[in-house]
């Protein structure tokens, strides 16, 4: 029998998400950091005679999950954001850092755009390793100017850009990508949630905890922190009363199972 008075998670392990409606599968948060549960209620006192509190109103619950993954999540972008990750060609701004021989250097992949103007910016690193001026793509290599073939890759120069000149070149590419768009148009969405853990009580037995959130509606407010440190993905949604079902469903926020690492299922 399961104590369940007096229990410790030892460890968050997954959040796994499914569509509200058909019941497929969206994604799965197996590095998850942190993630919290808070619940709140609306309380309204009922007053009597010289303000004695009498009794109390209490209604509208809220629900709300939040934390962060240690994994940038592209199922639980596509939920946040209300879009979809598509398959397709699409452009790129690539840069290259190069050196420049012979009055001559060569992009890495084959620069698009406009006809004589490829090239998005080519900037001539000085020997202190501060930027010059841009040049400026023309037909023919000058002073102030170079010249690109996007069919060879080939860069040109002028004489004054001797041999040994670092460069940056910065061009746009057309490949073949998962791309997610964020339309300003389309909104989060919504999920049914299982938070799964493991849990032990003062014995040291070890149980699997299990929340189990029916409707779980998506904040499209969140935060993917980048720079030195490990990019976190933020996220947090409440849990809505009326999901689709019989019986007291419609008005579950969710519910919460300990039960034996090891159990058995039921078979009758």
């Amino acid at each position: 029998m399961v104590n369940v008075n007096d229990l410790t998670i030892t460890s968050l392990e997954t959040i796994t998400a499914f569509d509200v409606a058909t019941g497929d599968y969206k994604f799965t948060l197996d590095e998850l950091q942190n993630a919290t549960i808070a619940q709140g209620q609306e309380v309204t006192d009922i007053t009597g005679k010289g303000g004695r509190k009498l009794s109390s109103l209490k209604k509208n619950k809220t629900v709300t999950i939040s934390g962060s993954n240690g994994l940038i999540s592209g199922g639980l972008l596509e939920v946040q954001t209300g879009g979809e990750f598509e398959n397709k060609v699409t452009e790129v701004l690539w840069t290259d850092y190069l050196v420049v021989n012979s009055q001559a250097a060569s992009t890495s992949y084959k620069a698009i755009g406009t006809a004589g103007a490829e090239i998005e910016a080519l900037t001539v690193k000085n020997a202190d390793g501060t930027l010059s001026n841009d040049l400026v793509q023309a037909e023919a290599a000058g002073e102030g100017k170079f010249a690109y073939n996007p069919e060879t890759k080939a860069l040109s120069f002028n004489t004054d850009i001797v041999d040994g000149t670092e460069i940056i070149v910065s061009y746009k590419r057309k490949i073949k990508a998962d791309v997610l768009t964020n339309m300003s148009d389309t909104y989060s969405g919504k999920c049914t949630l299982y938070i799964d853990a493991f849990a032990e009580d003062k014995c040291a037995r070890v149980y699997r905890v299990q929340f189990f959130i029916p409707k779980a509606d998506f904040s499209g407010e969140f935060s993917i922190e980048l720079g030195d440190n490990q990019a976190v993905h933020s996220f947090e949604t409440q849990s809505l009363a009326g999901a689709c079902g019989s019986g007291n469903v419609s008005s579950l926020l969710w519910t919460y199972t300990v039960f034996g690492a090891e159990a058995a299922d039921v078979t009758a």
